[in-house]
């Protein structure tokens, strides 16, 4: 009789035991291993104007919790400074302006000081040594440094003798400011040697602004200071493979610490029952796999295994899907990354957005669109099928294709065709955009990048919101988020741009310039228009505010001969410039745009049922609107942040007093119609 190796087990007949005593002896070694002395360090804090900040900061109660501490966060006056403390300065204070991720802008209060005095004796005080750039903190836990800085020499000749292209500043009294040009760096030419005939100068150390003119220091020097703080590859390897927290303990030595005392509960709770359960599961794996009942040896690690609750696919499956990204291939290509069109192995149609290489925020984008679209489920977001591991060769993640382009292509894009879409189209459009918003703000989401680019169209012309790589959690316990402005050029709050203060009412903002591109078909930024119309939310402002909304309105969309039409862009045109008031007090949240964008709906149906026979052909026109997109094959849209060919970011105008009564009043309006 032959022996069957499945019916017995006889190699795994100590195995029990020896498993039970080997995990026992590692719970002991691991509740010996507490750190009992460390203090847990809070994984936010609230400070002040600067909002909710994480670590590598920190606040001054827990020094031991960052690489810097923030002073002020408690202050009772709302309008204290925060402060960072620099102890080898003699005001070693510096004011804080901003945080940003690894990022922290301070400034100089008694440089500022000397700079914008209007006394040149004054001014040049801001060469004294004292008021050079500070010295850096670091620790076990990492170190910081001021981004953008500039050398300059305090000497007390003027005869040296340097290499071409050095300047020489010689209209402070007490002595003459050399530094190098920005064409050409210090050390360079061949003909220098350091010190050279700097020997007996003093070396200072300035923050840099925007070079207006480098033959005057004072065109170019600020006190504004942009600190970046980059982690010890001991705290790194903590967060990103032991899944801890980096601290200090008391004699400042580094530290990694998880949360051990949960893992005591469970334990010395129910260790003895987890040990069993493990054991048993071990076991019955190891007899699956003998007998062969384990994995194909053909898959692949990545793609077994999930990632936030969706499906991690494999580098090689995803190259394959998009024959190796061939450029015939790409769908759009944007500031983060460029989108494929892709076929999987089971037939699914998908979109794929690989991030760029030379983006140094990729990462930290890649886990902030995973973490936030598995949260996610709504019929008007792009759904998120899944990504690579963050572990592998390129970041990549897979979204459901929307074959019917986006919002832009229709409007002022390649797709865009007169009268192609008709006034009710637009209208659903915006209301299922702004329904995802909605649901975005009450899922404490804020988008941050709202813009026709990022509103996808399926072939029924229904929305689906993408671009997730900006967005961020908001905390419903707070008033707003400071953080470096990011988004899109025409579509950013001017509120957020110029206090760096996130709310959800900046994405009302960006919204209301969506309203106006559904309204006239004109892109957000147009530089062939006349300059003071550039952007479209300052066009609209001013046409709106001045009762020229016809002057605003695409014509294919009937506006002069269509009553129904005009009863609803007069109503949309009024939302959108409640929308885009500067004073984000003054916009409505997202929840107020929806009701007010289905009941102008409710109005125009009505409207149109009492017209007769008009309901049915606008549906005729509809079906012909779709019949002609199933049989015109468009580019898929772009699930990415798209380039921008300008450097300025346009402001919309300050709102006048005439305007904010008429807003006030739209928003009366809407609360009673």
């Amino acid at each position: 009789m032959q022996h069957n190796p499945c019916s017995t087990l006889p190699s795994f007949q100590m195995a029990p035991l020896f498993l039970l005593k080997t995990l026992i002896l590692c719970e002991l070694m691991f509740v010996v291993h507490v750190k009992a002395e460390s203090e847990k360090c809070p994984t936010s804090f609230e400070c002040g104007k600067l909002g909710t900040i994480m670590f590598p900061f920190t606040d001054s109660k827990w020094p031991h919790c960052g690489v810097l501490a923030i002073h002020g966060c408690h202050d009772n006056n709302r309008n204290a400074q925060q402060v960072i403390v620099l102890n080898d300065k003699p005001n070693g204070r510096f004011s804080v302006l901003n945080i940003d991720f690894h990022t922290i802008t301070i400034t100089d209060l008694t440089l500022l000081k000397s700079l914008k005095s209007q006394s040149q004796t004054q001014r040049c005080k801001a060469f004294s040594n004292n008021l050079s750039l500070p010295l850096m903190p670091s620790s076990p836990l990492g170190y910081s440094y001021a981004k953008f800085n500039k050398t300059l020499f305090t000497c007390p000749s003027n005869n040296l003798t340097l290499p071409p292209g050095f300047y020489n500043y010689n209209n402070c009294s007490n002595y003459h400011i050399y530094y190098d040009g920005f064409q050409q760096r210090l050390g360079d030419s061949p003909d220098f040697r350091w010190p050279g005939p700097l020997a007996a100068c003093s070396k200072i150390n300035f923050a840099l602004k925007d070079v207006t003119n480098d033959r005057d220091p004072f065109s170019f020097l600020s006190d504004q200071i942009e600190v970046e703080v980059e982690l010890s590859s001991d705290c790194r390897h903590c967060i990103h493979h032991r899944r801890g927290h980096c601290q200090l303990d008391s004699q400042r030595n580094f530290l990694c610490v998880t949360d051990m005392s949960l893992a005591m509960k469970l334990g010395l709770g129910i260790g003895v029952s987890v040990i069993i359960i493990i054991g048993v599961l071990l076991i019955i794996w190891s007899r699956k796999a003998r007998c062969g009942v384990g994995l194909s040896p053909n898959t692949e690690p990545e793609s077994c295994s999930v990632f936030f609750g969706i499906p991690v696919f494999s580098y090689k499956d995803l190259e394959l899907a998009t024959k190796y990204f061939d450029r015939s291939r790409v769908l759009g290509d944007g500031g983060f990354g460029t989108v494929y069109y892709g076929k999987l192995k089971d037939g699914r149609e998908v979109a794929i957005k690989r991030l760029y290489e030379h983006n140094y925020r990729r990462v930290e984008q890649f886990m902030n669109e995973v973490k936030i679209l598995t949260r996610l489920r709504h019929a008007n977001l792009v759904s998120l099928y899944g990504c690579t591991s963050r572990h592998s060769h390129e970041l990549l993640l897979v979204y459901e294709f929307i074959s019917n382009g986006t919002v832009a292509s229709h409007l002022h894009g390649g797709s865009a065709r007169p009268a192609f879409l008709p006034w009710h189209i637009r209208m659903k459009v915006a209301i299922e955009t702004a329904t995802a918003l909605a649901y975005l703000h009450a899922s404490d989401i804020i988008h941050r990048d709202v813009k026709t680019n990022n509103i996808l169209l399926d072939n029924s012309f229904c929305v689906k919101v993408a671009d997730f790589g900006m967005s961020r959690l908001f905390p419903n316990d707070v008033t707003h988020v400071s953080t470096a402005p990011q988004g899109t050029p025409g579509y950013l709050d001017p509120e957020y741009h110029q206090f760096y203060q996130l709310t959800s009412k900046s994405d009302v903002y960006s919204f209301g310039v969506v309203l106006i591109e559904l309204i006239s078909s004109m892109p957000a930024i147009d530089m062939r228009r006349h300059k003071d119309e550039i952007s479209l939310a300052n066009l609209a402002t001013n046409k709106i505010s001045k009762g020229a909304i016809a002057e605003l309105v695409d014509p294919s969309l009937g506006f002069e001969s269509d009553s129904d039409v005009r009863r609803g862009v007069n109503l949309v045109a009024e939302l959108a410039f409640q929308c885009l008031q500067r004073d984000r007090d003054l916009r409505p949240s997202m929840d107020a745009v929806l009701e007010a964008l289905r009941k102008t709906e409710s109005k125009t149906e009505e409207a149109e049922v009492s017209h007769g026979d008009a309901h049915s052909a606008a549906g005729h026109e509809e079906m012909k609107v779709l019949n002609q997109m199933n049989a015109t094959p468009s580019s898929s849209p772009t699930a990415v942040t798209d380039k921008w060919d300008s450097e300025s970011t346009t402001t919309p105008p300050s709102v006048t007093a005439q305007s904010r009564i008429q807003s006030k009043n739209a928003i009366l309006f809407y609360r009673s119609s």
